[in-house]
């Protein structure tokens, strides 16, 4: 379908405490009706300012809908476009991973190869191979857990600089026992990758992947100083409809496992040259389409509408990345936004429904203003189950009149905002919020579904 530049916003978002003026969504929808079904999916969040970036997803060469929502750079004005460049977090490490092999092919080195032989001062270099690397079976603590991180990403890093914040931290278990997803494991690997080939970690992946696919958008973001054009700025929710910075982050602190820029459709070209063999030997892309916890390879192995598909998600501040390929048909689907709120994760598979002509509704995401004290049904102390992100993590919710405040046990808080009746909206995370009630009408927890339900209870007073 041919593309037509769209853009929508509420009346105006937020920014450092500025109300800015935004286009409005034109009432037209795209050609096709599943670019139209898909379009009017979407536009509840972006009406509600819940949804800036960009949605692409083709089919071998035909691409069935490309568009652009929100705005790029909100200080001036510019729209998102099949042209911005996002940072696409965790999508990165498909890339790493592919480099691994290219340079296996080439003799370079060998997965079954242990740390020791590119890092010689490893501490348990002999016994962490890059096959555990790769497949987050290292035990390597993750860098991102450090308390000094947060400090640190906010410098340049070189990946042995990465690596030296973590080798000396023990183990968390030994290799190829189990598997625990470590951002840390992809630090190593680009360290592996530049002593291997005697390139940069950007130089080589441009050589052996960018030019070779013609991925022209798509980088390492190694270097601060660096202009990127057509690069979106990264934001989060502000509130009940503003938006803001997030806190400054030097990518290079995420070399090898979050570093890379792209569009979107470099994205699906990409997915396309390695799942179709044109990347990568036979013999290598089989390790890649391996089963297995934890992203291995950095691909996760899924099956939706009876249909095979390989997925990968980012998220880093500013930014969520979504790419998923379909195997069986060679369809791919890339969402990339610039911001921190999960909701580019969350609509995936409703926006593979839709491409696929399955229907897909979307939650109640508009504010609905409560009578007064309505909301103080809602308020005390609650906690998460076990099998929460942070199990048993606990939160405060307090009534500040047009919402709740949550206030959770590691410091954060997010505003929860009022979606009709006992349903609710974690504007932050993008998590639907649906209380439950006993018999008598009284509060009792509710569902937290972000990803997937999470039951928590309310704690007694």
């Amino acid at each position: 379908m041919g593309h037509k530049q769209r853009w929508g916003l509420v009346a105006g978002v937020f920014l450092s405490g500025v109300l800015l003026p935004c286009p409005g969504h034109p009432a037209e929808a795209p050609a096709g009706s599943t670019a139209a079904a898909i379009d009017a999916y979407l536009r509840p969040f972006v009406e509600t300012n819940n949804f800036s970036g960009v949605v692409y997803a083709s089919r071998g060469d035909q691409d069935l809908f490309q568009q652009g929502y929100g705005l790029a750079s909100y200080e001036h004005g510019v729209p998102n476009t099949l042209q911005t460049r996002f940072h696409i977090a965790s999508v990165s490490k498909s890339f790493t991973a592919a480099a691994i092999l290219l340079l296996e092919e080439r003799g370079k080195l060998s997965t079954s190869d242990p740390v020791s032989k590119f890092v010689p001062d490893y501490p348990n270099g002999d016994k962490i191979r890059l096959e555990h690397l790769l497949t987050h079976g290292s035990g390597i603590p993750n860098v991102n857990d450090l308390p000094e991180y947060k400090r640190i990403s906010r410098f340049p890093q070189t990946p042995a600089e990465l690596v030296a914040l973590f080798r000396d931290k023990p183990l968390e278990f030994e290799p190829g026992a189990r598997f625990r997803y470590s951002n840390s494991n992809y630090n190593v690997l680009a360290l592996v990758l530049e002593r291997a080939s005697g390139r940069g970690f950007g130089d080589l992946l441009k050589e052996s992947i960018f030019d070779p696919l013609g991925l022209k958008a798509t980088l390492h973001d190694g270097d601060a100083t660096h202009v990127i054009p057509n690069n979106a700025t990264g934001t989060e929710p502000d509130g009940l409809r503003g938006i803001k910075r997030v806190p400054y982050l030097d990518w290079s602190s995420k070399t090898g496992n979050g570093s890379l820029v792209t569009t979107a459709g470099d994205l699906c070209t990409f997915a396309r040259a390695l799942f179709e063999g044109r990347l990568l030997r036979p013999a290598s892309l089989a390790k890649v389409m391996q089963p297995g916890p934890a992203f291995p390879y950095g691909w996760s192995e899924r099956e939706r509408f009876g249909r095979k598909l390989r997925g990968v998600g980012g998220r880093s501040p500013g930014f969520i990345a979504s790419l998923e390929y379909f195997t069986d048909d060679g369809t791919c689907i890339a969402i990339l936004t610039n911001s921190y709120s999960s909701v580019g994760q969350v609509i995936a598979p409703d926006i593979s429904a839709l491409v696929v002509g399955q229907p897909a509704v979307p939650p109640p995401v508009a504010y609905v203003r409560p009578r007064p004290g309505v909301l103080a049904a809602f308020t005390g102390r609650f906690q998460m189950p076990d099998d929460y992100f942070v199990p048993g993590a606990t939160l405060t919710l307090l009534d500040r009149g047009d919402s709740l405040e949550a206030t959770w046990s590691n410091g954060a808080t997010t505003i929860i905002y009022p979606a009709g009746g006992d349903h609710f909206v974690d504007r932050t995370f993008w998590a639907m919020v649906k209380f439950t009630r006993d018999a008598g009408g009284e509060v009792t927890g509710f569902t937290y579904n972000l990803l997937q339900p999470f039951a928590a209870r309310k704690l007694a007073p």
